[in-house]
């Protein structure tokens, strides 16, 4: 696998609780993104924007630290990822 330790569409940790998410690629590689965001090649929600992607991401780690930290960590970590990053 590459030395990816997130998905690089919507941040979900590659930890070991969460290897069966990471995705292949057609060829059947390890994909940089998770089966959340991405199927077959293709993303899964092509439309979806960062905003999307931090607003899908937040009750998922609110959990864990609250809505409005859950909201400020993804608004600094999203935009970062490989997905989004502007070229």
């Amino acid at each position: 696998m590459l030395n990816i330790k997130l998905c690089q569409s919507c941040g979900l940790q590659f930890d070991e609780d969460h290897r069966e998410l990471i995705a292949k690629e057609p060829d059947g590689a390890d994909s940089i993104y998770c089966t959340y965001c991405y199927s077959n090649g293709e993303f899964i929600s092509p439309e979806a924007t960062v905003d999307d992607m931090i607003e899908m991401g937040v009750p998922h780690l609110a959990h864990k630290i609250g809505e409005k930290a859950a909201r400020e960590q993804l608004s600094k970590l999203v935009p970062s990822l490989v997905r989004w990053k502007e070229d």
